[in-house]
């Protein structure tokens, strides 16, 4: 078997937005996989029975698709090069092909004149439409020379008028007065079923297809709340109900015969917290069920991207994915009785399914294994695909090995150790404690990339999920104000299990990184401790005041995660959680990495950070990664991951070996 090498992510293929066809027998994703042009080919695949074949050109573009009949699919796709001109220009086009899956090219079905993202039908060539409308955009409708009024609005891009909050979004850049739209489409033509100002930010169109019910802000708001009212919007008369007695925060609605199925959160609950079952009609919501844990949230990997359904209602049933410690399972909830069980018991991490008929396909990711496509025939598991078989075969692969410990507080937490590829007892190792993001997020048994490379060049990796993750209910997960407290103390107590339970691991050899919360800990642990020899921060925090005025969401979450009611007047509350003010403690030596388009941890918490240490004499190096936002390890252009792993890879060499 071969090593794994830093580049090997490149031959993975990245699978996602998993549909059935109507019947149920055919089944097709999107597949993924890096190119020699620094981006990712996008084609469609297809199973008829007999494994997974591409229906579309490996090379393509493929953005989204929908089964247009049992062996038809419509997709989205820019292939002509006067198309591809058009959109150079500033035009808004989105250009569909229809394709039959038992042969024959595809062949142009009809074009959008703006920003579709999302397609779903309502009859034969009639659509309910996603669309990304800019207010501030000018309207080419009836315009002689719209090429000339383009340029002219190009020429005005040299500034940015921002009147709401928040002003971006990350991987969306400025989002001032730009909307997700719903919209009928008929004949290439688009009639707007939501306001020009109202941003949708989650629908469920109605079985009969008559009704679509949406989440999101309505004019004249300018900034952006958590707290929604559902919408209930009749297609034919256009006529629209809100269905909630006040906006609340809606975890997940879908119709159900004539009703509403909702879970939100109940009032003075934090972002954190899970929602209770509801049924709702007229106004009255009825509660079904309560259940602590999120709904739709598998493990963390930077090996996969892109992702698909989560839940779905099946006549009187809901069926819905949730992570139960550090396995994401498919929960059945009985919607006449609120009763909720586990239907799947996989073992392993379930990112998205998807039902017809009787039959339940899922993306699934094995412990140890890339994403593939499974079947679940009643509790039995039948794989389908073999994306990625190739690797799994010929390169060695290390696995974590699970234990758990109990906390001060009497609390079990779960943690693992990968030992290095070719390991022998008689040896010491270096070994890296790796802090995963969130905070309520949770690690698994899922295959990581990153943390396989270092084993195989010879370090243990040690991670765990510490209080304030998912996968355990409310009380696990609340660590409001309590940032580097309970969760530090778990980190180290866990480091300190490791090297009872692992003698290999040379105590005087660990390396500390994380990214985004796990960023955050890495600054925390290394103004608090001396014991890592090398840390890498990504994507960090270091300064909660200036997180919470440019962060596109630090104006809400920096409030709740620190609790504190009044940046202003409780100042000194968020200095105190902030790394920042802990900098002169810091020896370790630190690379910063940070993408200059993440607006989730803007580039200004990594700038502040190096620029302290750099000023205490600490050996320090930053690398900002141009043109990528929060996401780049798990799916920015591939050299720039790529350099990204290099540069973990030199440093914690650097340091540790």
């Amino acid at each position: 078997m071969q090593h794994l090498q830093l580049n090997d992510f490149r031959n993975y293929r990245f699978i996602d937005n998993l549909k059935l066809s109507p019947s149920g027998k055919n089944i097709a994703v999107l597949g993924r996989k890096a190119n020699c042009d620094n981006g990712y080919d996008v084609a469609i695949f297809v199973d008829k029975g007999c494994g997974f074949k591409p229906l579309t050109n490996l090379t393509g573009k493929v953005g989204h698709f929908l089964w247009a009949c049992d062996d038809t699919i419509l997709f989205s796709e820019t292939r002509e090069k006067s198309d591809k001109e058009k959109q150079e220009k500033g035009h808004e086009l989105t250009c569909y092909y229809a394709i039959n899956i038992n042969g024959g090219e595809a062949e142009l079905a009809f074009k959008v004149d703006a920003i579709v993202t999302k397609l779903e039908q309502l009859e034969c060539g009639k659509y309910l439409a996603t669309t990304v409308f800019d207010n501030a955009r000018p309207c080419l409708d009836g315009v002689d020379n719209p090429d000339e009024l383009l340029k002219e609005y190009k020429e005005t891009k040299g500034y940015q008028v921002i009147d709401e909050l928040p002003y971006w979004f990350n991987g969306k850049g400025f989002t001032n007065k730009k909307r997700a739209r719903l919209n009928i489409l008929e004949n290439g033509k688009l009639t707007p079923v939501t306001a020009p100002l109202t941003n949708v930010t989650g629908y469920k169109l109605s079985d009969c297809k008559k009704y679509v019910a949406y989440t999101g802000d309505l004019p004249p708001a300018d900034m952006h709340s958590l707290e929604s009212n559902i919408y209930v919007v009749d297609l034919e008369t256009m006529q629209e109900t809100a269905e909630l007695n006040e906006p609340k925060l809606v975890r997940f609605f879908d119709f159900w015969n004539e009703k509403l199925l909702v879970s939100y959160a109940e009032p003075g609950q934090r972002i954190h917290e899970h929602g209770h079952f509801y049924v709702v009609e007229n106004q009255k919501s009825t509660k079904l069920a309560e259940f602590d844990l999120s709904i739709g949230s598998p493990g963390g990997s930077d090996s996969k991207f892109g992702g698909g359904s989560t839940a779905q209602i099946v006549g009187d049933s809901l069926f819905f994915l949730a992570l139960t410690g550090y396995r994401t399972d498919i929960f059945e909830m009985n919607l006449q009785t609120g009763d909720i069980k586990n239907t799947t018991n996989s073992g392993g991490d379930i990112n998205y399914f998807d039902m017809a008929n009787g039959r339940c396909v899922a993306g699934f990711m094995p412990p140890g294994r890339l994403m593939e496509i499974f079947e679940f025939k009643n509790v039995a598991l039948e794989k389908l695909s073999a994306f990625n078989d190739e690797i799994h075969e010929t390169i060695a692969y290390s696995a974590p090995e699970h234990f758990t410990f109990t906390d001060t507080e009497g609390v079990q937490v779960d943690g693992w150790v990968i030992k290095p590829v070719d390991f022998d007892a008689s040896k010491k190792y270096p070994a890296i404690l790796e802090i995963h993001g969130g905070p309520k997020a949770a690690y698994t048994e899922s295959y990581f990339h990153e943390m396989q490379l270092f084993a195989s060049r010879g370090y243990f990796v040690m991670f765990c999920n510490p209080r304030g993750g998912d996968g355990r209910g409310n009380e696990f997960a609340d660590i409001r104000g309590k940032y580097g407290t309970i969760d530090y103390e778990n980190l180290m107590q866990f480091v300190d299990e490791c090297l009872v339970k692992y003698p290999a691991i040379d105590g005087d050899k660990l390396g500390v990184l994380g990214g985004s919360y796990g960023g955050f800990m890495t600054n925390w642990i290394v103004g608090h401790t001396n014991r890592f020899k090398a840390a890498v921060t990504m994507r960090s925090i270091c300064n909660w005041m200036s997180m919470s005025f440019i962060s596109d969401i630090g104006y809400f979450f920096s409030n709740d995660q620190l609790d504190v009611t009044d940046p202003w007047d409780e100042a000194e509350k968020l200095w105190n959680s902030s790394p920042l003010k802990y900098a002169k403690n810091v020896k370790t030596p630190t690379l910063v990495l940070h993408s200059d388009e993440d607006y989730r941890c803007w580039s200004p918490e990594a700038y502040q950070w190096y620029t302290a240490l750099k000023l205490l004499g600490v050996d320090t190096r930053l690398v900002i990664f141009h043109g990528e936002n929060h996401e780049l390890s798990r799916s920015g252009k591939p050299d720039l991951r790529e350099k990204r792993l290099e540069e973990i890879m030199n440093w914690m060499d650097k340091y540790l070996k």
